[in-house]
């Protein structure tokens, strides 16, 4: 019980922006958020995917502070866990994972169950729910596109927490459904040849990537270096 709740915590300490919203790594949260809006001013960016090549760079602690940082800006926002093969977001904002995405689209569990609340105003989260055995054939069947349609109309902001590039296809199949890709790199980590790799299989998929953020999970005051692409 006792590591339970440690790992509950540390999970919890991610959120940086929530529970230390004046710090300085929560500063560069919100300023990644402000280069996605100043680099989308004339294409829509309702649908944010976040990724990395490689697990372990910091893609879902990414997605899920981007999320609170819209919300706490006043935009209705829901983040997606759509990370079938090592989810994690249910850890760092409820502990139950025993309802969520997977459900929804194979048993057709309740959205309204799905879907939760969490104890930040306008952000609501939709876990994977039980891992699949097949993820790819999930993320590539016409429910999950149909699914994201019909959330545009319910909230401003999504925010997709997708798995790492090169992992499996199920990156590049999400990405069909975005408006626009985050592409996180982890300082002194990620290869070169994967990073090259990984934006080129991104970009067959016809979403622009907006950008590239270079993080340190593990650095206590890390710096993130946000970069635009115009291509």
């Amino acid at each position: 019980m006792r590591n339970k709740n440690k790992q509950k915590k540390n999970n919890r300490k991610k959120l940086v922006t929530y529970f230390d919203p004046r710090s300085p790594i929560s500063e560069e949260f919100t300023s990644v958020k402000t280069n996605i809006e100043f680099t989308t001013i004339s294409q829509s960016s309702q649908v944010l995917m976040i990724t990395s090549a490689e697990p372990d760079a910091g893609k879902s602690i990414m997605a899920s502070n981007l999320a609170v940082v819209f919300a706490q800006q006043g935009k209705k926002t829901l983040l997606i866990d759509l990370d079938l093969r090592k989810p994690t977001q249910h850890r760092v904002f409820f502990s139950n994972n025993e309802i969520g995405l997977t459900g929804m689209l194979v048993k057709s569990e309740c959205r309204t169950k799905a879907i939760q609340d969490t104890e930040i105003d306008k952000l609501r989260v939709l876990a994977s729910g039980h891992i699949p055995p097949n993820p790819t054939e999930i993320l590539n069947a016409p429910k999950l596109a149909e699914l994201i349609e019909s959330l545009r109309e319910e909230y401003d902001q999504i925010i997709l927490d997708a798995p790492p590039v090169l992992v499996a296809s199920d990156a590049r199949l999400i990405a069909r459904l975005a408006d626009g890709i985050i592409f996180i790199i982890k300082s002194g980590a990620s290869e070169y040849k994967k990073i090259a790799k990984s934006i080129e299989l991104l970009q067959q998929t016809q979403t622009k990537i907006l950008g590239t953020v270079l993080n340190n999970p593990n650095a206590q005051a890390a710096r993130m270096y946000y970069t635009y692409s115009d291509k």
